[in-house]
Order: C-alpha cells, then structure tokens, then sequence
C-alpha cells in the first residue's frame, strides 16, 4: 500500500543491507577506475583486523550522491585479499544475493596476484544458484567465480546503481561487514545542507564535511560481524546508519490521514456491491469472511503474478478509482487491501489502514517507535471494540492472520482525524504445525526404505508459498530433494510430489519415497539405527559454549511425527526403550516421545510430539544460554537416540 517511489527505497534498504546485486550492463576490464596497489599491500602475509581471520577486506566504499532531484547514485568499490587455505575455499566464489526489481550497472571485478599480475573475471564466470543464509532464509544470488584463488590474492569489484525514483531516504548504511574491514567509508551528497541521520547499535559514526559536496563517515579496522543461531534480526545488534531526508514532502500522518480520507470518500460509491458481496451474511465475523474472500479470490493479484515482468506491470492502467479494481478483477496488493477496507466500511464498519512493525528487522512495541519502522502491512478493523487485522493483498495469508513477521508488534491503526495505537495478535503453537508421517522398511544390509508425506501448516505454509509461489514444478521438487539430502547425503530420493502450493485452505504437502543405504550400522549379530526418522542427520541447535547476542526464534511452532518401521522377521528388539519427556519448568517447550512395539509384525511404532513457544516466548537473553543450550542438547539427543535389534 506504499506509493511506487516508498517502495521502491523500501526496496534500495533491503539491497544494501544485504549487497544485493541483479546484473545489468556488466562490464569486466581493467581501466584508469581501478585503483592502485601498493607492493607492500601485495605482499603482505597476515591480516590487520584479526590475527586469525582467513580473508580482510582492505577496502569498502560507498559514495552516494542523492544532490540530484532525479533520483541517486550509489558507487561501491571493494578489496578483499585471501590470507589462508580456508579463504581460498570460501572465496572461490563470491556470492552476491538479489531480490527482483533492482538492477546493478557497470560491474567490474578482477584479482592480482602478489607479483601484481592481474586476471580479468569473465562473463562465463557469472553464474546464477539459490544459497541459504545465516538467517536460514532461501535467497537466489549471482555469484562469479575467481579462477586460480590462492592465498595471498587480492579481489576486487566494483558496481554504480542508480535509482530514479525517490531520494536516499531511509537508506540503510552497514558499519559492520561479514569479513573484517580495515577501511570502511560512506561519502553522502544529501539533496540540501547537512546529512540527516540515524544511528544504531553503535556511537563511534559520524559524518563530518568532506570535498566536493559530499559528506564522510567511516570506521577503521572493523571486526567482522559474526553471526550466531536463532538471534535477533541485524539491525538489532549490528551498527548501522539510516539516512534522513531534506527533501520537502508531505509529513507522514499527513499523508496517513489523507489516504483515509480517500478511502472513506471511495466506501460511500460502493454500498451498493457491498450489499451483494455481503448476501445473507450477519455477524460482523460473516460480513468480513465474506468480503476478504471477495478480495482475495475474485480479484487477480497483479503483484503475484507470474506472467507479468516489472517492465508489464509498471505499463498496467492506474487505478483512481478503486471500481476500476472491481471492474477490471484485478490489482495490487496495495489495490486489494483498499479495496478490502473500503467495502468493509461500506458495510457499516470502522475499518482503517494499520501500520505495522517488522519483526524481521526491528522488534516495536505501540506507542514507542519510530514512525520509520513502520509499514502499511494490512487493514485494521474494529470488531466487538477490538482491532482485528486483515491483509487479502498478501495471496497466501489467511483470514485473520498475518505474515510471522507483523505478529506481535506495534499496530498504529489511521484515521481520517486520528489515529490509535495496538497491537498485533501472535499465533500460538498448534497454528504453526507441521505433521510428518512415515512408513518404512529396514533391510538386513542396513538399507531404510519407503514412503514419506510432510504437511506444512500455518506461518510454514505460508513462508514456503510466498518463497516459492513463482518457481516451476522442476525447481520445487529440486530444491525439496536438495534439502533432504542436506541431512542424508547418501538419499535416493523419488516419485516427489508437491500438493496444494496455490491453495492456502489446505496444507502445503510434500510426498517423496526415500532410500538410504547403511541407514543402520551393522555389528556382528545387531543393527544399531535412529527410530526418529526425521530427525536423521540434524546437528545440535546450539553448538558454541558462549553467546554473544539474546537467542530469539521467529514464531512458536509444534511437529507432529509418526513413524512406522518395519524390520527383518528375524531379529528383535535388543534395547528401545522410550526416553522421558524433554520440557522446561514453563513448559515453553515440550518434546515427548514414544516406542510401541508390534511383534508379531516385526514393525517399531515411533511417535513425537513437540511444540516450542508455549505462553508466546520466542526471545531469551543471552544471560539464560547456558541453561537453554542444555535444554536444546537433551532435545537433541532424545531426538536422535539409537535403538538396536539383534538376531533371533
């Protein structure tokens, strides 16, 4: 619901803050851009920042020229050189992470040796893949690969991107890098005067005046920014500047309360199909089911749709009206949420944009945060004196819920004269749950073997859909076979099948056959192998003896597992039995196990029961770390606990 230019520097934050790059206009050669190296830096041995790091970054700089009223420009330029075999092998290839819609021009990237011979990255070195980052997020990424990486090496790129559309504004600026950094510098031309600017999780930045318009703030010898499991989002804990604007504008609640004005004004020439979408319907609750349904599913979602590029979508009809929506069957998300709201008051109810909080970046609370923190994420409405949120503009959510990361955060609800503060509801447990079932076989050689269907219900249905809504059938069923063989190396994995994806009344469903050799161990007369099927091959959630940051999980969830597995008639059972329960004094978390035995039928009967997030707790400081890894350790070990059979 943002206009083009907010989301197109919503977009530029999420770039930079993660070095996105989409190629456009590559251009690989060396040239008087290039600066020059030293022979000391050439031959240099060990790193500056950290003794023990593999790579440093000797230089990162940013120049952003935001003068124009045209829009503005970023122009990055990186060194890394490889200090050790571990270097070698992690920067064998850069990775570049992208998101769609934003372009990178003028790339160029090349890697000197020590005896200052240099090697130009080709065009063939480019190549696309999908990666999983630290956050265990899917993104797709270019990456380029560094022909004959060694230690001592020096690579460096570098890439100008333009935005026409909107100031600087908002820009976030990483003072803190993933690779230790010796020199790390932003130069900032503002549109007018001095920068306005916001800083985090750090007090050692400042922009202070510089040549030629442009303003300067930098850190030396910067520690690299290392990540830890389950915490809090980047801009939480890593130092970082947001960029301000002195461009001149409408104030934001300004502009808040006039786009509730226009909605209002929009309800008052849609009575009339109110009144037939709404049919027979009564309460408040049937009048809203109606109407979301209405919106979600009678109306084409153009931001979800396949077949148009961004250059289609920027050439469709604008909307002044929202009957044009209704006429055309078709628009936005920004579009489908309006229009929900403006029928919705319609009907007779008080129905208003919320902004919302992300709590993927930012955790907020109401009544305490900046208004920048804040996005128009759904349509508040006020059922039995309480605010409800609805977001039909998002394909995949549904009624009454929303995406993970706008629970259980700051709502600020917009009127056309005021406005409120609340705050989002948070699913529990059971909403987010994922039922796994299993029927296997357990060969005399070891061999494990047989059918598998996992059902992903609630925020796990719905992330998996809007991640992958727009991939082909191929690509699903690469990507799942991929992640089965992330734990089970040595899996053959047929007959996959991927049920529901577009159809969020039901489960999202994955169903595969499975073969694993040596599943079991063999030891003379016994085999030794793991009943908790679908916890073979996962490693300890906490492995460091120490923590830095506060442990925090993104919503509660529960796994339902039932496992059945046959084995060869002529063993028996030698040792099973069924571990005690794994749970804290709260009961935030909970993982019950239970081995049943069918003798008879040679066939073990293993079922769990987990949830994690009783009471909504999803955030630990980093004061309670010892105990939770403790707790984490005991699950993981139940989970992965042999069991033996021996023969008759």
């Amino acid at each position: 619901m943002n206009s083009r230019s907010t989301i197109l520097v919503a977009k530029a934050i999420i770039l930079f803050a993660c070095i996105t790059f989409v190629f456009d206009n590559v251009a690989f050669s060396q040239d008087k851009d290039w600066r020059l190296i030293g022979p000391d830096v050439l031959k240099a041995e060990k790193p500056v920042v950290d003794a023990d790091a593999d790579a440093e970054a000797l230089l990162w700089e940013v120049r952003i020229d935001d003068s124009s009223a045209d829009g503005f420009t970023m122009k990055n330029y990186v060194r890394v050189k490889i200090f050790t075999e571990r270097g070698r092998e992690r920067y064998s290839k850069f990775d570049i992470p992208f998101f769609r819609g934003l372009k990178i021009k003028d790339l160029a990237a090349r890697v000197i040796k020590p005896d200052g011979t240099i090697v130009e990255i080709g065009k063939n070195d480019i190549f696309e893949r999908e990666i999983v980052r630290a956050s265990g997020i899917k993104v797709k990424a270019k990456s380029f690969a560094v022909p004959n990486i060694e230690p001592g090496v020096i690579v460096e790129y570098r890439y100008k991107e333009s935005y026409a559309d909107g100031g600087a504004s908002g820009l976030k600026l990483e003072f803190q890098k993933d690779i230790p950094v010796r020199d790390l510098s932003y130069y900032y031309k503002p549109f007018l005067g001095e920068p306005r600017y916001k800083v985090f999780n750090t007090n050692d930045v400042k922009f202070i005046k510089d040549k030629g318009g442009y303003y300067l703030a930098s850190r030396t010898n910067v520690p690299a920014f290392k990540q830890e499991p389950f915490m809090p989002p980047d801009d939480m804990v890593r130092p970082w500047v947001r960029l301000g604007s002195a461009r001149i504008s409408i104030s934001g609640m300004v502009a808040k309360m006039q786009l509730a004005t226009f909605l209002s004004g929009q309800a008052k020439g849609l009575k009339k199909i109110a009144a037939e979408i709404l049919g027979s319907a009564a309460t408040e609750e049937e009048k809203l089911a109606k109407i979301y349904e209405y919106c979600q599913g009678q109306i084409s979602n153009t931001s979800f749709d396949t077949t148009l590029t961004d250059e289609m979508r920027e050439k469709l009809p604008e909307v002044n009206d929202l009957k044009d929506v209704i006429k055309r069957k078709s628009g936005s998300a920004m579009h489908i949420d309006m229009l929900f709201a403006a029928l919705a008051m319609a009907a007779g109810m008080d129905a208003r944009i919320a902004y919302l909080g992300d709590r993927s970046k930012m955790f907020t609370s109401s009544g305490n945060i900046d208004q920048e923190f804040l996005h128009p994420g759904a349509i508040g409405v006020k059922v039995a004196g309480k605010w409800k949120f609805y977001n039909p503009g998002s394909k995949f959510v549904p009624i009454g819920r929303l995406v993970w990361y706008e629970e259980d955060g700051a709502a600020e609800v917009i009127g056309e004269k005021q406005f409120e503060w609340s705050t989002t509801p948070y699913s529990d447990h059971t909403f987010t749950n994922t039922a796994r079932t299993a029927k296997l076989v357990l060969t005399e050689d070891g061999t494990l073997e047989g059918d598998i269907t996992v059902e992903l219900n609630g925020q796990l249905a719905i992330s998996y859909r809007n991640n992958n809504y727009d991939e082909s059938p191929a690509k699903l069923e690469e990507n799942l076979k991929d992640d089965i063989k992330r734990k089970a190396s040595n899996a053959e994995v047929s007959a996959i099948s991927i049920e529901n994806l577009l159809d969020i009344t039901k489960p999202v469903v994955h169903r595969y056959h499975i073969k694993i050799p040596n599943y079991a161990q063999k030891t003379g007369k016994r085999m030794f192998f793991q009943p908790g099927f679908f916890e073979y091959g996962t490693q300890p959630a906490f492995t460091s003896a120490q923590r830095q940051y506060d442990i925090f999980f993104r919503h509660p969830w529960s796994e339902k597992d039932r496992i059945e597995i046959k084995f060869p008639s002529n063993y028996m059972i030698d040792n099973g039995e069924t571990p005690a329960p794994i749970f804290d004094r709260s009961r935030i978390v909970v993982d019950e196990i239970s081995i049943r035995l069918d003798a008879a039928r040679s066939t073990i009967f293993y079922d769990r029961d987990f949830y994690f997030g009783g009471q909504g707790k999803v955030l630990f400081g980093a004061s309670v770390y010892n105990a939770f890894k403790g707790l984490w350790d005991g699950i993981h070990k139940i989970d992965t606990q042999q069991l033996s059979i021996k023969q008759k």
